[in-house]
Formats: structure tokens, C-alpha cells, sequence
């Protein structure tokens, strides 16, 4: 509500409004749908409402239920965005959200690419033929305390997620044990340290991508010469491939895994199980992958 608002007072009116329910929160779930529903009429912008079953979704592919929601979220964006031909998506994450994602990708072990965080700008494939989707992320620069403020200040309506409570989940540990903690070891001050850590990972990841990018990303990877290579940069090329046959969360276990598989000798194991139900194989000089019939 606090991007939208600002969004209009800079003068911005071809905009879509896009509103998944998870059907996760009963109640508090439909009465998130109406309070958007109601601003959306109240500003006169057009709304596209869906819902989900995010749980039947994360038990048929094995996803956490925030890892489903997120996948089923970008998949309605996805949607919307080639059924009204849009080509850029705003999105409201802010410094606390990067925050929070660093320590879990930390926490995770993916490496510099978890730990430069979300963007500013990126960009993301919507089909073959549809092209890119622009995202960008306006609050990236903004503290959650600055945003609740300014939405006080100036009496914008929102409303709370009523998970962002729940410390089963691992964002909220972090949230609401973590990052308390180090605010009072070492002062609030440290936050944003870290974000400038960030970004420098962020630029330096993007020149470490660009060298990975040289090699071709196809449904088989050739493996050959891979293994003559220095071993950061073996570790880069296969997780950048995974990610591009569709595997999401791809961590070191899963980047070693399929490493082992062009470790000589090659007469060691030709298969390997990865997350989902998901083999990765060798064959002929190749790599591919073997995923489950849905």
C-alpha cells in the first residue's frame, strides 16, 4: 500500500493491481482479498484476483509452503504480465526483507549469489515467446520502521500478515530473534553494513556471472573440460545450470552432488538423487536431468 501510494503521488496511472490468495489463513486470507478488492475500486485501478492451493502445490512438488508460495506467486505475476502485455512488475521488499534473506541464504550455504541478496532491477523469464518481465523493488532502500512510519504519517490503509508472527518459520526467526539480537550486541547500525556488503557481492557476483555465462546452458551439459577447471568456478557453471533446467534452492549439497558425477574416476556412480524427486545423470560425455512425469 505504501509503494501503490507513493506510485500514484508521482503521478504513475497504468497500473495493475494483483492479488494471489494462498488460501492459507481462512479468515484473515479473505479478508486480505476484500481490503484489496475495496482499494482497488475506491482508486479506480484495475485488480487481478486469484487463489491458490499452495499446500496440495508444495506437497506435490515436496516445497516448503513459503517456497510454494513464492513459486505460485511469480507464476500469477507471470500470468497477468503476458495477458495485459505488461512488462515490468513493482514489487514492495524493503532493507529488512534483504536483511532477512541474506542471513537465510547464509544460514542455507548458498554462497556469494544467496548472500548479494535481491536486486534493485532483475529480470525474469515469462515463457519463450512472451520475453522478460522488469522487476523492480523501489523499498529496497528502505527500513520496514521507515515504511510503517511514513504510512502513519500520512494515513495509509494496510494490513498485517497474520504469519509474520510465527516463529515456526524460518524468515521469522530471523525476523524476530535474530536480527533483535544483534540490534542490541551491536547496535542498530550494523544493518546497514551489511546491506553494503550486499551490494558489493551483488556487483562482484555479477562479473563472476558474466564469466560463467560464456559456457552454453542447454538440457545436457557437456563435462569433459569441466573438471580441469578451477574447482569456485566448476561449483559456478553447474549451479547456474541447474537453476536453469528449473531446479529452485539449488545449495552446495545439491551443486556437490552433481559435481561428484565428473570427478574421476568416471567409473564411479552415473546417477545421483537431487531435491524434488529429481536425478541428475551422465551419459555419453554429458550431463542431464531426470525429472518426475507431473
Amino acid at each position: 500500500m505504501c509503494l501503490l501510494h507513493g506510485l500514484l503521488t508521482l503521478g504513475y496511472r497504468q497500473l495493475i493491481l494483483c492479488h494471489l490468495n494462498h488460501q492459507l489463513r481462512e479468515m484473515a486470507a479473505r479478508m486480505d482479498e476484500c481490503f484489496v478488492t475495496y482499494q482497488a475500486q475506491k482508486l479506480g485501478l484495475p485488480l487481478k484476483l486469484a487463489r491458490a492451493q499452495t499446500e496440495q502445490f508444495a506437497s506435490d512438488l515436496g516445497f516448503c509452503t513459503e517456497m510454494a508460495g513464492r513459486e505460485l506467486r511469480y507464476k500469477f505475476f507471470s500470468e497477468v504480465a503476458k495477458e495485459t502485455s505488461c512488462t515490468t512488475l513493482l514489487l514492495a521488499h524493503h532493507a529488512d526483507d534483504q536483511l532477512e534473506t541474506c542471513w537465510i541464504n547464509l544460514l542455507r550455504g548458498t554462497g556469494t549469489a544467496g548472500l548479494a541478496g535481491m536486486r534493485m532491477e532483475s529480470v525474469r523469464r515469462i515463457g519463450r515467446r512472451s520475453g522478460a518481465l522488469r522487476i523492480v523493488r523501489p523499498l529496497l532502500g528502505l527500513f520496514r520502521s521507515e515504511i510503517v512510519q511514513f504510512s502513519c504519517e500520512r494515513k495509509i490503509p494496510f494490513r498485517e500478515d497474520t504469519t509474520n508472527q510465527d516463529t515456526n518459520l524460518m524468515r521469522n526467526r530471523v525476523r524476530h530473534e535474530l536480527l533483535p539480537f544483534l540490534d542490541r550486541r551491536f547496535g542498530i547500525s550494523y544493518r546497514r553494513v551489511m546491506l553494503r556488503c550486499t551490494e558489493i557481492l551483488a556487483d562482484e557476483e555479477d562479473w563472476m556471472r558474466g564469466i560463467t555465462e560464456k559456457f552454453v546452458y542447454k538440457a545436457q551439459l557437456a563435462y569433459k573440460e569441466l573438471y580441469s577447471l578451477p574447482m569456485g568456478l566448476q561449483r559456478r557453471i553447474l549451479r547456474q545450470w541447474l537453476l536453469k533446467q528449473g531446479i529452485p534452492e539449488v545449495g552446495f549439497a545439491v551443486v556437490e552432488r552433481t559435481r561428484s558425477l565428473i570427478i574421476p574416476p568416471i567409473s564411479r556412480p552415473a546417477k545421483v538423487n537431487l531435491p524434488f524427486g529429481i536425478y541428475a545423470r551422465r551419459r555419453s560425455g554429458m550431463l542431464f536431468l531426470e525429472k518426475p512425469p507431473h
